[in-house]
């Protein structure tokens, strides 16, 4: 009976201590939230285009632009996919345009390609994502 008391006693000296603080303490939170612009046309749409990035079997890349279906070439290297990367994104700039990469590695690709390739997207800092093949049970 004398332990069951003290705990009561403790957790009311506990809450009373709570609710004191609690009535102390200067809760003042001030906060600034941003609001979407209203679109008064004063502010200028960002265009992006999506380029797809294939990675090859054989360790070859391929760009290919979604929109125009232009392909540029197939490329042997990582260099050579960064250069055509670094003159595609200039070219794009230039009309307004910002690039945004889809990476699609065939299934039997080696996984060090497609690191190699989000690697070139970070560098030139393109907007990416990866597009898995989806898998066959």
């Amino acid at each position: 009976m004398k332990r069951s008391s003290f705990l009561i006693r403790f957790i009311d000296v506990g809450l009373i201590m709570l609710f004191g603080f609690i009535m102390i303490s200067d809760i003042n939170l001030r906060s600034q939230i941003p609001l979407p612009s209203s679109g008064d046309g004063s502010e200028s749409e960002i265009i992006q285009t999506l380029i797809i990035i294939s990675i090859h079997r054989d360790g070859s890349y391929e760009i290919t632009e979604a929109e125009t279906e232009i392909r540029y070439g197939q490329l042997k290297s990582i260099m050579d996919l960064e250069n055509t990367l670094r003159e595609v994104q200039k070219e794009k700039r230039s009309g307004g345009v910002e690039i945004v990469a889809l990476i699609s590695p065939d299934e039997k690709a080696i996984m060090q390609n497609l690191v190699d390739v989000l690697d070139v997207c970070d560098k030139l800092r393109i907007a990416k994502n990866i597009n898995i093949p989806s898998f066959r049970l």
